[in-house]
């Protein structure tokens, strides 16, 4: 029960540090944006290590879409959950749990990796034990860096959400992409899972 009330500590001591700082996250300048972000961070490591953060760069009905991600660390989904459920009402920003899935044709840039849907290739198994698909992805160009698996793992977000990367998808692993023969584009990842777990 300690650890508890430890936790809604964090949560609220959070919640009241944004409160009294949320008009610069609202407005965000272009020369503040990373001092901003900088003190954002610090703050949420104190809730969780791996927590993270996005914002929409544009309003939306006059909105800021403020996203809590947890990086795609599956041990810290529910540090997420509890800290976007604990939020108190703010009128200026859309708070959104996970990094949600987008729309349209998905192009991913880290660092010196570019990589677009066409780049990435699957095979799978389904882990009936675990309810998760085990996927081999298969990239074009691919290297052995952490760019490349950052980048295919942003991918996976945009293409499924990473809440469903993190609760359908078990072993990932890469390699080269040399044959697209009996292989799958990663488009159709979705519907696999649809049909296989959900």
């Amino acid at each position: 029960m300690k650890f508890l009330f430890k936790t809604k500590d964090k949560e609220k001591n959070f919640w009241d540090w944004f409160q009294k700082n949320e008009q610069a996250y609202f407005t965000l300048k272009n020369e503040d944006h990373h001092t901003l972000f900088n003190k954002l961070a610090k703050q949420l490591s104190k809730v969780d290590e791996n927590l993270t953060f996005e914002f929409s760069y544009d309003l939306i009905e006059g909105k800021r879409d403020f996203i809590i991600s947890a990086d795609g660390m599956v041990s810290s989904f529910s540090s997420v959950i509890h800290l976007v459920e604990s939020a108190p009402d703010l009128p200026r920003f859309n708070l959104i749990s996970f990094r949600q899935k987008a729309d349209g044709e998905q192009e991913i840039e880290y660092g010196d990796v570019s990589l677009t849907i066409n780049d990435i290739f699957f095979d799978y198994e389904y882990d009936a034990t675990h309810n998760v698909l085990d996927v081999d992805l298969y990239i074009k160009d691919y290297e052995e860096n952490d760019e490349f698996v950052a980048a295919a793992f942003l991918m996976l977000d945009s293409l499924l959400g990473e809440y469903t990367v993190g609760t359908t998808l078990g072993d990932i692993n890469f390699g080269t992409l040399v044959s697209t023969h009996h292989l799958k584009s990663v488009s159709e990842l979705e519907e696999v899972i649809k049909s296989t777990i959900l």
